[in-house]
């Protein structure tokens, strides 16, 4: 048998994060843009709806790229 992590044991999201800062400092910005841009264009306008699209892609991308970080690191750590 081998030694090891068993089970679904993941590193913290904040050593994630900490490894691709970049990618996920990018992921706030966009964030932050399209909610300013709801925020100034207001319900009524066609912005406002748009803005939706890229805070949603964002938060699934940070998702995706958060447990394709834990995969990798999990990976590694068998060959310890």
């Amino acid at each position: 048998m081998r030694s090891g992590r068993h089970g679904a044991a993941r590193p913290p999201v904040g050593v994630l994060i900490q490894q691709d800062r970049v990618d996920f400092a990018l992921f706030a910005l966009i964030f932050v843009v399209a909610l300013a841009s709801m925020a100034f264009s207001g319900p009524g306008s066609a912005v406002f709806w748009l803005a939706l699209v890229p805070m949603v892609a964002t938060v699934v991308l940070a998702f995706r790229r958060i447990e394709h970080l834990s995969r990798l690191e999990l990976r590694d750590s068998e060959f310890l």
